[in-house]
Order: C-alpha cells, then sequence, then structure tokens
C-alpha cells in the first residue's frame, strides 16, 4: 500500500519549505535564479539544489548538460538534488522563483552583486 507521505511530491515540500525558511531566516544562505546558483556552485557552496524537471528537458543540449553536471558535482561533494515534477504544487511554486534554487553551506553576500 503506498502511503501520501511515501510520494515524491510529498518529500519535495519539506525540500520547498527549507528553501522558504533559509531565505527568511539567513537569505545569505539561499539562492535562486541560473546565474546566481552557478555562482554558488562554482563556491561549492549548494548543500541542496532545488530544480525543476524543465531543466532538463530544454531543447538546448548544452543548456542540459550543464544542469545535469551541475546537479553531480553538488552531489559529488555531498549535496543533495531534488528534481521537482513542474506538474505538481511544489514544482509550479519552484518555477515561480526561476525554477532553480540552493540552500547553501555557507553564506554567500557577494550574490548581491551579481545580476540575475
Amino acid at each position: 500500500m503506498v502511503l501520501i507521505k511515501d510520494t515524491k511530491a510529498a518529500q519535495d515540500v519539506p525540500a520547498m519549505q527549507e528553501f522558504y525558511d533559509m531565505i527568511t531566516k539567513d537569505s545569505d544562505r539561499a539562492c535562486y535564479g541560473p546565474k546566481h546558483v552557478e555562482f554558488a556552485n562554482e563556491r561549492l557552496a549548494i548543500k541542496a539544489l532545488l530544480l525543476t524537471d524543465t531543466w532538463f528537458r530544454s531543447p538546448d543540449v548544452a543548456a542540459r548538460c550543464k544542469y545535469v553536471d551541475m546537479a553531480e558535482s553538488v552531489k559529488k561533494l555531498g549535496g543533495t538534488v531534488r528534481v521537482f515534477s513542474s506538474m505538481n504544487v511544489s514544482g509550479h511554486q519552484l518555477e515561480q522563483v526561476t525554477g532553480i534554487a540552493a540552500v547553501l553551506r555557507f553564506p554567500l553576500p557577494d550574490l548581491d552583486d551579481i545580476e540575475m
């Protein structure tokens, strides 16, 4: 018997909540948008990477590869990667903030200086 709490969609909710909590409590330890998340990844700062599945369905092969590589990089450093379905509520919520976000291991105050 499959319970709702065991579904992937139910597991996405706490990941989104952690992101929103971090934005509220310590905004230097959370980021969203491709440029900000790439900057954080280059500095090995990502603890949890959140992306919608649309990043992996891009018609641009190079873009798809870039985000696959980013996900693998985060995993290699012990981080978690959550791929949200664009068909469920949490995926729609993530799409509202560009479809890509990250909770960081440490603050990156320099993110404010980067143009989205």
